[in-house]
């Protein structure tokens, strides 16, 4: 691969140079972005009893979203969950929904991050990513690339349904 061909992905609040094309507005986006994460992060009087189940769990379920399970324990006491790690559970907590939606899970497996408070709320959490890990219907539908179908399907009929003239037409129309 050339120098040319080389691609630069900065990643983070701040992480883009001054002057580069769409720095500001990136950078803008990306703090909006942190701070709604910050924002719904649970808040509470939490100990390693709650957190390391919590994170346990969230290793055991981090590989089948592609990821190392390698997020590192969250220590004895917090007040606060960390901004990555609640986007993490907000990622778990959106696809557990589509799966719910979708009849592959129970709605007991719903994961809910506004009620969360002690560590009993967290071990609960923690036990259901656990289960989901294990739950192989579920690693069926994340594995599954049903947007990406629907997308392709959804072109082909637009495809099949216009004639050669009809779609001349639309273009000349646009010129």
């Amino acid at each position: 691969m050339d120098k040319k061909d080389k691609t630069t992905i900065m990643i983070g609040v701040g992480s883009r140079p001054e002057g580069e094309p769409l720095a500001e507005e990136l950078g803008m986006a990306e703090e909006a972005d942190a701070e709604m994460y910050a924002a719904m992060a649970p808040r509470g009087d939490f100990t390693s009893r709650g957190l390391s189940p919590l994170v346990r769990g969230t290793n055991a379920l981090l590989p089948i979203f592609g990821q190392t399970p390698d997020y590192p324990e969250l220590g004895d006491s917090l007040d606060v969950l960390p901004t990555d790690f609640v986007r993490i559970l907000a990622m778990f907590q959106a696809a557990v929904d589509d799966a719910i939606e979708a009849d592959v899970v129970r709605d007991e497996m719903k994961i809910v991050l506004d009620n969360v408070r002690d560590d009993t709320a967290l071990m609960t959490i923690g036990s259901k990513l656990e289960m989901l890990a294990k739950d192989k219907e579920f690693k069926r539908f994340l594995s599954e690339d049903a947007p990406e179908e629907e997308m392709e399907e959804g072109y082909e009929e637009a495809e099949e349904e216009m004639s050669s003239d009809q779609m001349d037409d639309m273009f000349m129309s646009r010129m």
